[in-house]
């Protein structure tokens, strides 16, 4: 469903964007030689405004401008076709493509369902509870259906027969209240868990090409999931202030979550088969440090097992369904474009170029962060999906943290946090929001109502994460 005027903002963003790219190419490819800046980063400047246009656009679908971001970077001289290639060749675009097969078999198991219809039947059935069980379901979720759109899936016919209880008159607060919880602690659990949204395996693959540690599971589960499960319970709690609940209980809940799961039956040998397989991985990706199994490595590997005769749950018609070839695409040729932009020394001259306007160089390691944060966290605004802003905006990050001599980690991973688990500034910024708004029960206006508060929080509390948490745990 698209707000009043929206489609016709949609068709005139998409009909001066390719124009507009070409005329940013052309200003950046043409401009006085800066200082630190080579022909060749410039070059790679010039295909990085166009790209970065097209992204906020969609002039062209976002897997067709990754895409031509190869033979562009070829054509203009800017790298050769091996290195153009190399991001569709990255570690973290194949741990997506494992990520995906585990989400299909999970729900295709209905493995994930009864999952949620548990938590539902534990918590119990008050209109605050329901809300809470929403939120206790996709922090389990989260390690176990790798895609917030599919988690999303998962739980938005619940959320809607649960809404259809209560039997509101107009404008429902418990329906929204439910919507966005289910949206918005779904991203925010998301920044905590490796697998749970592609900006983090993103962010690994960039912090490791600019000379940092490889970041396996367990790492980023020590690091990301205290903060993101702090502000999952911070976003749900404010959620029940702005949005409070018409009435306390909903007629006929309890007995509807107990029914539907009644009519589940004992758990099936498909979904046991799933649940092994999905321990298995778990086990491989937190004994990572001894094993020396790296993350992809193992996802990949265990996946196999839901294809094997007689064991697996699933087929390929199944799996090529399952597997979000866009989000695929979008990825390797975003990291292509960060890897060229960092290689040329492009990446580097613009964030030196950004730090120095900001007035941050002497500034101390907090502010550095906290101005940071704030300024990507509201960058969502411009953007539709995270996979593209993680791409367009890490390189860049990890710059800044060399041209401030700070560990790259430091600003890379709240930054990588914040891109991936706080799209909730507008109804437009990922599917799980489009979703959502697509119900005909919401505004506009409730998406920032919450949203603006919300990430301005996850910007304060990740940066102080950087600062003591994480020092504390020996990130760096």
């Amino acid at each position: 469903m698209s707000a009043p005027g929206n489609s016709r903002i949609d068709e005139i963003r998409q009909k001066i964007g390719l124009p507009l790219a070409i005329i940013c190419m052309l200003i950046v490819w043409f401009m006085p030689a800066q200082k630190g800046l080579s022909i060749a980063g410039q070059k790679a400047l010039s295909l990085f405004s166009g790209v970065f246009v097209l992204y906020l656009t969609e002039a062209l679908p976002l897997p067709i401008t990754s895409l031509l971001i190869v033979p562009a970077a070829v054509l203009l001289g800017v790298v050769n076709l091996k290195v153009a290639l190399e991001g569709f060749a990255s570690s973290s675009v194949y741990l997506i493509v494992g990520a995906f097969l585990l989400a299909t078999a999970m729900v295709k198991t209905k493995l994930a369902e009864r999952i949620t219809y548990k938590i539902l039947a534990m918590i119990g059935g008050s209109a605050r509870n329901i809300t809470l069980g929403v939120m206790m379901a996709n922090i389990c979720l989260a390690f176990l259906v790798p895609s917030s759109t599919a988690r999303t899936a998962i739980l938005l016919p619940v959320c809607i027969s649960i809404i259809d209880l209560f039997k509101t008159e107009g404008r429902s607060k418990f329906a929204i209240n439910l919507l966005l919880t289910l949206a918005f602690t779904n991203a925010t659990i998301g920044a905590g868990i490796l697998t749970a949204t592609v900006p983090n395996p993103v962010t690994i693959d960039f912090i490791v090409k600019a000379g940092g540690p490889l970041i396996t599971y367990t790492d980023w589960l020590l690091y990301g999931f205290p903060p993101a499960l702090l502000m999952t319970f911070v976003t749900w709690a404010f959620i029940q202030w702005i949005y409070p609940p018409e009435q306390k209980e909903i007629p006929g809940g309890t007995q509807y979550i107990h029914n539907k799961l009644s009519s589940m039956g004992a758990m099936t040998s498909p979904e046991w088969r799933a649940l092994s397989v999905f321990v298995l991985v778990v086990i491989l990706w937190a004994t990572g440090k001894w094993t020396k199994i790296d993350p992809t490595t193992a996802c990949l590997a265990v996946s196999g097992l839901f294809f094997l005769p007689k064991f697996g749950v699933m087929d390929w018609n199944d799996a090529n369904k399952g597997i979000s070839w866009q989000i695929i695409l979008v990825a390797g040729g975003g990291i292509s474009l960060g890897d060229i932009l960092m290689k040329t020394g492009a990446a580097k001259w613009l964030a030196v170029s950004i730090f120095n306007a900001l007035g941050l160089a002497g500034s101390s390691m907090l502010v550095i962060l906290i101005v940071l944060m704030f300024i990507i966290q509201y960058m969502h605004i411009l953007f539709v999906g995270t996979t593209a802003m993680a791409t367009a905006f890490i390189p860049i990050v990890l710059a800044m943290a060399q041209a401030a001599n700070i560990p790259p980690m430091v600003l890379a991973l709240p930054a990588g946090m914040i891109i991936g688990g706080y799209p909730l500034l507008m109804f437009y910024n990922t599917l799980p929001n489009i979703l959502i708004y697509g119900t005909g029960k919401m505004r506009v206006e409730d998406f920032p109502k919450v949203g603006v508060v919300v990430c301005a929080i996850g910007c304060l509390v990740y940066a102080l994460c950087a600062m003591t948490y994480w020092q504390w745990v020996g990130m760096f």
